[in-house]
């Protein structure tokens, strides 16, 4: 089947000639349009569903852009997405950059064709080349779990700082003195609200926070094992640990086993995002959800809000809720 380059090369034009020829854009001369029309007629060229839109002057994708399919929080927030968009007769598009900046930087640059009616984003990029690529995209823009600096656009997220004060503020209610944090990126705002929370939590108990007990830049199993690896080898290690996401949780898990330490017996493990895996596990693993089906819903609804001529819809804020198993135990529980 004959592509949009196919057609290009036979008329002699650029494939972004093609398109605007086949819109019938004012742009493109009548000598042009007539002659890359008669090559798509010569190479029975069909345009995509896509392309038959964007003629037309519209688009029917929404775009959702993750780090991380794998993870099951950005599953959850893209199948949201794509329910809600369905209810509206549109299609849901998945991009994900596996944790990598430069590709997010170069998925992000390659939507900007106008493919896309509207774009919700979770992101890792954070410099000024990216944050200028993500703010130049076409269409509307939405922010989803975290807002990079210099970014303006609706946000969806939860209450990360109080959920994490509530959550980790039982670890002190059982006893516990000498509490960790695995913590994600610095640069990340969700890992500075956590962080934040944490830090509270400390506060509330009256008890001073070593430094050497939060750890940071950790977002997958990998960074979440050598971070437990390090703190359990502390002169004082912790007797219990605040993990940053899910993927973190499961690392530091695989470090304790492998240290021949038991949960919650040597050590008290809390985790933020939910995951089904977490209640099948011994124990069952205690853990703060976020509401990320709901999340990605609500994503779609401001994208298709503004589509509809709504200017600057506020963030939108769901809560979370703590799941309580039993990962969670007083200091030298037997």
């Amino acid at each position: 089947m004959a592509g949009i380059r196919d057609v290009a090369k036979l008329a002699g034009v650029s494939t972004a000639t093609v398109t605007r020829a086949l819109r019938d854009e004012a742009s493109v001369t009548p000598e042009t349009k007539a002659k890359v029309r008669a090559a798509a007629a010569r190479l029975d060229y069909v345009p995509s569903a896509a392309a038959r839109a964007l003629s037309q002057g519209r688009s029917s994708l929404l775009g959702l852009f993750v780090p991380d399919i794998v993870n099951p929080f950005y599953a959850e927030v893209a199948q949201g997405m794509a329910d809600r968009a369905a209810e509206a007769n549109y299609h849901c598009v998945i991009a994900s950059s596996h944790l990598n900046p430069e590709r997010e930087r170069q998925l992000v640059t390659s939507l900007h064709d106008g493919t896309l009616a509207g774009l919700a984003a979770t992101t890792v990029g954070t410099d000024e080349s990216f944050t200028s690529a993500l703010t130049g995209q076409r269409g509307p823009l939405v922010l989803v779990d975290r807002r990079p600096r210099g970014i303006r656009a609706p946000l969806v997220r939860t209450d990360n700082r109080k959920v994490t004060r509530e959550a980790v503020g039982q670890f002190f209610a059982m006893g516990h003195t000498k509490v960790a944090m695995i913590s994600g990126p610095r640069d990340f705002d969700t890992a500075c609200q956590r962080l934040s929370g944490f830090r509270l939590a400390y506060k509330d108990a009256g008890l001073p926070l070593r430094d050497e007990y939060i750890r940071h830049g950790h977002l997958g199993e990998a960074g979440g094992l050598a971070a437990m690896r390090e703190l359990l080898a502390l002169p004082s290690p912790p007797t219990a640990v605040f993990c940053f996401n899910n993927l973190v949780t499961v690392g530091a898990l695989m470090a304790i086993r492998t240290a021949g330490l038991k949960v919650p017996g040597d050590i008290s493990i809390l985790a933020f995002d939910d995951m089904s895996l977490f209640p099948l596990v011994d124990p069952p693993i205690t853990a703060i959800a976020q509401p990320a089906y709901q999340m990605g819903r609500a994503a779609a609804d401001l994208l298709l809000r503004q589509l509809g001529g709504e200017k600057s819809p506020a963030d939108v804020v769901l809560p979370a809720t703590l799941i309580e198993r039993e990962s969670l135990a007083p200091p030298g529980f037997n």
